[in-house]
C-alpha cells in the first residue's frame, strides 16, 4: 500500500513538471529586439515583431561582405564572404540561442534583453 502512495505521488510530479516544462518552453519570447553588432558598436536595433517586408544589411568587413536577411520575426545570416562561412550555416536566431557571430568580419547578431534597456530579470539599466 505505501509503494503505491509513493508511485501515485512520483507519477503526478513527474505530470506537473512536464506540464509546466511544455508551458515555458511554448511562452513567447520576452523580447524580439535584435541588436546587429560589428567591431564591437551598434549598426542597428530591429524589433522582428515590426517587419513588414524582408530586407538585407550588407556589412562590410576586412575579409568581405556579411548580408543579414531579416524578415518578420527573423532574422539569419543569409550569405558571407569570410573563410569558414561559420554565421551562415548558424542558421536563423533563435530566442534564447547562441547569437550569430562572425569572427573575421566581427559581425554579432543577437537578442537584446529588453527594448528598453532594462535587464529583464532583475530590472536593472544598464
Amino acid at each position: 500500500m505505501k509503494n503505491r502512495v509513493w508511485i501515485i505521488i512520483l507519477s503526478f510530479s513527474v505530470l506537473i513538471c512536464a506540464v509546466c516544462w511544455l508551458y515555458i518552453s511554448n511562452l513567447s519570447p520576452l523580447s524580439q529586439i535584435v541588436g546587429i553588432y560589428q567591431n564591437g558598436n551598434l549598426v542597428e536595433k530591429i524589433d522582428l515583431n515590426s517587419v513588414t517586408e524582408r530586407r538585407e544589411i550588407t556589412l562590410s568587413g576586412e575579409y568581405g561582405k556579411n548580408t543579414v536577411l531579416v524578415s518578420n520575426g527573423h532574422i539569419m545570416m543569409k550569405s558571407a564572404e569570410c573563410p569558414d562561412k561559420l554565421c551562415v550555416k548558424h542558421g536563423e536566431l533563435k530566442n534564447g540561442g547562441t547569437p550569430i557571430v562572425c569572427l573575421p568580419n566581427r559581425v554579432v547578431v543577437k537578442f537584446e534583453d529588453s527594448p528598453d534597456g532594462a535587464d529583464a530579470k532583475t530590472g536593472a539599466v544598464r
